[in-house]
Formats: C-alpha cells, sequence, structure tokens
C-alpha cells in the first residue's frame, strides 16, 4: 500500500441537513419549520400523509420530523415505513403525546430513533436531532467501480455495513457521468475496466476534485493501474483497511489547515 499524502474535499454530503416535518396542525407547521431553518436545516412541510409521501417519493432527506397521528390515529407510521424503505438510515422521530404502549411497540417494529412530546422546547428538538444525525453521519463517500455486478454489490454491502456512503456504478456510461461529481472521499477502480476507460476515468475523476483513487487489480493481474494512488490486493480486509487509512488522511489534512 502506497503511503502517499492525501489532501481534497471534505466530500459534504447535503442530504443529511434535509428534514421532513409532517404535521396536521398549521400552526405548529408555521412556526417549528421557522425555527429549524434558523439552525440551518432545510425543511420541507407535509400536512397530510400523502403529501409526506409525495415528498418522500421526490426527494431525499436525512431526518423525518412527524406527527403520531397525522388524520387518523397511528396514521404517522405509515409515513415512518415510506421513508424507512426509502431511505433505512433516515433518522426518524415521533411527535407526540405519552404514547400508548401499543404505539410505542408499533414505534419499535418501524425502527424509529424516538419520541418527542408535545409540546417540544426547540432548543431540546434541534440537540436532540443533533445527535441522533450526528451517530448516523458516514465515515465518508466512496465511489466504486466494476463491471463484475457481484463484486460490486459485495463492495456495496461491505462498505455500507462500516458506515460509509457508496455510489457502485457500471457501465462504463453512467460511470464517466459519475466520476465528473466532485464530493467522493476515495474512488475504487477494480481491474475488470479496461485500461484505456481506466485512463479516462482518473483523468475526468482528477479534473473534478483531488480525492485519492485506490486501484484493485483482478486475481492474477500484476499490472498497476496508471495515475492511481494506492494499489491493493484483491482482498475485502486490505480494501477496507486502505479506505480507512486514505479518509482518516485527508480529515487530518482537513483538520490541520482549519
Amino acid at each position: 500500500m502506497s503511503s502517499s499524502p492525501v489532501f481534497g474535499n471534505n466530500g459534504f454530503r447535503s442530504n443529511l441537513k434535509r428534514l421532513l416535518f409532517v404535521d396536521d396542525e398549521p400552526n405548529i407547521r408555521a412556526t417549528l419549520p421557522t425555527i429549524l431553518r434558523r439552525y440551518g436545516f432545510t425543511v420541507a412541510v407535509a400536512g397530510t400523509v400523502s403529501q409526506a409521501l409525495d415528498q418522500i417519493k421526490n426527494h431525499a432527506f436525512g431526518l423525518l420530523l412527524c406527527d403520531l397521528n397525522i388524520e387518523r390515529e397511528g396514521d404517522g407510521y405509515i409515513v415512518i415505513r415510506a421513508m424507512r424503505a426509502k431511505n433505512p438510515d433516515c433518522v426518524t422521530m415521533i411527535l407526540t403525546g405519552y404514547p400508548a404502549l401499543e404505539s410505542a411497540v408499533e414505534g419499535i417494529h418501524v425502527g424509529i430513533d424516538g419520541y418527542l412530546m408535545k409540546p417540544t422546547n426547540a432548543n431540546e428538538l434541534v440537540a436532540l436531532l443533533a445527535e441522533k444525525l450526528a451517530k448516523r453521519q458516514s465515515k465518508g463517500s466512496v465511489l466504486t467501480v466494476s463491471h463484475d455486478e457481484p463484486l460490486l454489490r459485495t463492495w456495496a454491502l461491505l462498505l455500507q455495513s462500516r458506515g460509509y456512503e457508496v455510489a457502485s456504478l457500471n457501465p462504463l456510461n453512467a460511470t464517466i457521468d459519475k466520476s465528473s461529481q466532485p464530493g467522493f472521499d476515495v474512488l475504487v477502480l477494480d481491474g475488470s475496466v479496461p485500461s484505456m476507460d481506466k485512463r479516462r476515468m482518473i483523468d475526468i475523476f482528477r479534473n473534478s476534485c483531488d480525492s485519492p483513487i485506490i486501484a484493485v487489480p483482478s486475481i492474477g493481474d500484476d499490472q498497476e493501474a496508471d495515475g492511481a494512488d494506492y494499489h491493493v490486493e484483491p482482498d475485502p480486509e486490505l480494501l477496507l483497511e486502505c479506505i480507512a487509512d486514505v479518509i482518516s488522511k485527508k480529515s487530518a489534512a482537513r483538520n490541520g489547515a482549519a
């Protein structure tokens, strides 16, 4: 594994502070989002279940703050389930009075992150959301590229299980488009990508950001990828170690420059 120094941008994940607020009471819909925006949250508002489901379908959110009883008792869990299906990592909080035992059990089943009692204190709410969000923030954003679909799926599952955000791409045309977008902390290239395509992709990635590139050769392939910062044997643990190392160096570089 190479020991070249690594510097780069912060790979900011903008969806983390996008919040969907769902409540049928007009007064709280008018006041609470305004307070949350002052704390830096981007807030979308829904007053019905159907409006909430439409927001979830069409937009990405890092947080959901949802009334337990929107149009009928317990229908807030419909919204929670929809969000969990769309984005399992979204922080989901229920607004309610003291929930009944049956409701609390339902909340456990759908995997909510917690209850907030009405009326809620704005400062306490923001502190709680920040705490929950901090626990969900990813370790980094990884772009993985391969023509081997089973390998892409394996990498995605492995990296997501370790707390990374993963974009897995194949075929090449989609990859070229994605590799020109900034914000990734590291690019991982598999040996199944042809040499000429790999060189072109590295050049495009270099023009969009200065994040490191890790090349993983196919088994039995000794040829190193020109332009890659690191070359790692096709071993999952070695790849994880390398990704953790380069992202840690990026973080240290950012902190030192701050």
